[in-house]
């Protein structure tokens, strides 16, 4: 702590002054002892001496005084301390004074300030302050070498300091408040104590201490900043108290203490090469808010966004729906280009004939129906009908599929349902086609989760009911799943003519393959009639697949022309998957495929009611490693008891083959696809067909409703049915071991057989064909 005295101007004094009261009672002390012999004779010796030592003299200080006795004070002194042989310019520059240090002090103060203390010798010897050095304490460092030095200078000096006669607080109550302040550096309260007691002795260390920025800050530690800028002339003098309180104001800054950027001399300005850096601190739950309320925008933003999106889509989808235009390039299909569904046809020939001719329906009072369903089996040719029916009338046609109703903004279903019907009226007459209408047709749940989720069946049900049967708008709708359509769609008024596409029957297959030949380059060889025959259960879009299959194949191994070997690769391709010829099967396992595969074939030949075979392979299809293709010979309506008990005696074969010829131990997981066709099959005949004596005539569609007595009972039929299917093939491959062998043989030989060399190979007979 730099210690402060002040006496009033022209009051001067010889005598040592010393910057803390204590100084005087140190010196009674040592009047009697050599130290006070030396002070009187350094006193008296100067008043002798004019004139200074000389460094050109003599060294000793025996040789630069005059001769002196043994009761000489001051060579007692010297011989007491052990300075009798101390050169003559040391003793000379530790008796002078060291200069008063009087920086920043104005001249034009009636006060000046003495900093006689450690710091400010400190601070004149080594150029820097003691603040500087760090301490666990942050405290004023006072040492005690320079203290000793320098209390021997200045006890024999006779200082020019104006004094005054009092002071406003004591030193020693300095002392402690200093002591407090530096101890506490972050309690304002602590620095605000030590400021106002040091304010008015030393001003100056007041503004250093505030803008170094180590100590806590508040309003009274700036009051007493504010104050001392004021004591030192660096803040204009407040007209009031009211505006003392305003503390740090800029508004009572000096002018000529700012500089260019408007900031005090006090706060350094940063340049390129050393830059002011700048801490800001949030006050305690700031950062808190600020994020809380950065959220909060932009949640807003975003719903801002989402709606003005959502907005956007729902008038560019309204807008779109406005342009609906009839479909124009199906106008060229005829009833003539749709085969094997001549019932069909005859039903919708009256729609075409009403739409050419509504006059003639009128006469007689009588209503055509305009809504027309048609169900059926995907690929049968329903779509296909509804393009034959606009091109026989030559009226627009208007195509949709029910999935296109379907979105997610609410409302927008509905929309487009009544922009359809819209654009239909303006082009009356004509014809609607909503393809797969169940996807927007269901049966209706109520619940509370999705409230407008049949908005767009609603409005549907209105435009169909809503407007003039006269207007000449036919609606055909196309559905896979006619029983979940909703009951209100299909009452009369709506679509009441229900009309069924079937699977083609021989005649039908007949001329869907007719048809579509006519498009490709076909061998003379090729027969329709056996072709037809040979794809019984393929649906018409089945059959224009195979044609396109063969074309592609033929054109594949370069012929001219689409042979029967062509097609009956399309067919097989169709009916038992791709061939996989690049697969690597050990041996072992072509082995098992070929017995496996060869006990189904067997058991299919001499079982009787058994669908004919149709090939046997070896070679991998799809998921399969082999497998018994069979074919009907005719178009089975209907299935006799026999057929399913020959149909669960070929899907036995597989496993009964592995067990006779490998072992029990050595069966595989090959047969798990013909066990559970087997199971379905034999469970639909006890449940659903009736064919067990013991359930009798009931139909079960779920066995979890039943009694666990009939479930049990069902149980035991089922088991049953299998077991006896099974005991059946395994007595039949084993009277017929050998023809099983040659047939095994024959086909890990060729892979592939077909029904006449299978016949050729369980005679012995050997085949004609290579590889």
């Amino acid at each position: 702590m730099a210690a402060h005295s002040m006496w009033p101007s022209g009051r001067r004094d010889g005598k040592a002054g010393g910057f803390l009261p204590q100084v005087s009672t140190v010196l009674n002390r040592f009047k009697k002892t050599s130290l006070g012999r030396y002070i009187y004779y350094s006193q008296t010796n100067k008043q002798k001496v004019k004139k200074p030592l000389s460094k050109t003299e003599k060294s000793l200080v025996t040789e630069s005084v005059p001769e002196r006795t043994c009761e000489d004070p001051y060579i007692a002194f010297l011989e007491e301390f052990g300075l009798s042989s101390v050169p003559a310019e040391i003793l000379t520059e530790v008796t002078n004074p060291l200069p008063v240090c009087c920086c920043n002090k104005p001249d034009n103060t009636q006060w000046k300030v003495s900093h006689i203390s450690s710091e400010s010798f400190f601070k004149n010897k080594h150029g820097f302050s003691s603040f500087n050095l760090s301490s666990p304490t942050r405290a004023r460092i006072k040492s005690s070498i320079f203290m000793s030095f320098t209390k021997l200078p200045w006890l024999h000096t006779s200082f020019q300091i104006e004094r005054r006669g009092y002071h406003s607080v004591s030193v020693k109550r300095i002392q402690q408040l200093e002591e407090k302040a530096n101890a506490q550096e972050h309690n304002p309260r602590a620095q605000a104590e030590y400021l106002k007691a040091l304010v008015t002795e030393d001003p100056n260390y007041v503004i250093k201490r505030y803008e170094s920025g180590r100590y806590a800050v508040d309003d009274s530690v700036t009051k007493e900043y504010v104050k001392a800028l004021i004591l030192t002339d660096k803040l204009a003098v407040p007209s009031s108290v009211s505006d003392l309180n305003r503390m740090g104001s800029s508004e009572y800054v000096n002018p000529s203490m700012r500089t260019a950027t408007g900031t005090t001399s006090g706060i350094p300005n940063g340049t390129e090469d050393n830059p002011t850096y700048v801490i800001m601190q949030n006050q305690k739950g700031a950062f808190f808010k600020e994020q809380l309320w950065n959220t909060f925008r932009f949640l807003i933003a975003l719903f801002l966004i989402l709606s003005l999106i959502e907005a956007q889509l729902q008038m560019k989808m309204s807008s779109n729906q406005k342009d609906i235009q009839p479909d124009s390039v199906d106008r060229n299909t005829r009833f003539t280009d749709v085969q094997g569904v001549e019932e069909a046809k005859q039903e919708l020939k009256d729609v075409v004939e009403f739409l050419r001719n509504p006059e003639r329906f009128k006469r007689l009072g009588g209503k055509m129906p305009t809504g027309v369903l048609l169900t059926g089996s995907p690929g049968t040719g329903k779509t296909l009908l509804a393009k034959a029916v606009a091109g026989e009338a030559g009226v627009p046609f208007f195509f949709c599929s029910g999935s296109e109703f379907d979105e997610m903004f609410v409302g927008v279903g509905a929309a487009r349902v009544r922009n359809l019907f819209s654009a239909a009226r303006e082009h009356a007459p004509c014809i609607v086609f909503i393809d797969e209408l169940d996807a927007i047709g269901g049966t209706r749940i109520v619940h509370d989760h999705q409230p407008y989720s049949r908005m767009t069946l609603n409005q549907l049900l209105v435009e169909l009911d809503g407007f003039d049967k006269t207007e000449g708008i036919v609606v055909i709708g196309a559905t896979n799943f006619p029983e979940v359509l909703d009951k209100a769609l299909v009452r009369p008024g709506r679509f009441d003519t229900k009309i069924n596409v079937p699977m083609p029957d021989v005649k039908g297959r007949h001329d869907i393959l007719k048809l579509h030949l006519k498009n490709v380059q076909v061998s003379e060889d090729v027969n329709i009639e056996v072709l037809a025959r040979g794809t019984a259960g393929f649906s018409g879009a089945d059959l224009a697949n195979l044609v396109n299959a063969a074309a592609i194949y033929a054109a594949t191994e370069g012929d001219q022309s689409v042979t029967t070997r062509h097609l009956e690769f399309a067919r097989d391709k169709i009916l038992m998957g791709p061939e996989r010829k690049s697969a690597v099967i050990e041996a072992k396992n072509r082995e098992l495929v070929a017995y496996h595969e060869g006990g189904h074939a067997l058991v299919a030949l001499y079982t009787p009611g058994a669908l004919p075979i149709h090939k046997a392979t070896i070679v991998p299809r799809g998921s399969a490693l082999g497998m018994v293709a069979q074919l009907p010979e005719k178009d089975e309506l209907n299935w006799s008891k026999s057929q399913l008990l020959a149909r669960l005696d070929v899907a036995m074969g597989g496993r009964v083959a592995e067990e006779i010829i490998f072992g029990k131990e050595n069966i595989t997981t090959g047969a798990a696809s013909d066990m559970e066709s087997s199971t379905r099959l034999a469970r639909a005949m006890v449940t659903m067909y009736g064919m067990s004596e013991k359930v009798g005539m009931l139909q079960i569609k779920d066995d979890d409703k039943s009694s666990p007595e009939l479930q049990a009972l069902i149980e035991n039929e089922v088991k049953q049915l299998l077991k006896e299917s099974y005991d059946r093939a395994k007595s039949l491959l084993q009277a017929h071991s050998k023809e099983h062998n040659r047939l095994a043989e024959a086909l890990l030989k060729y892979e592939t057989l077909d029904l006449q060399e299978i016949k050729q190979v369980i005679q012995g007979k050997k085949l004609s064909r290579t590889l």
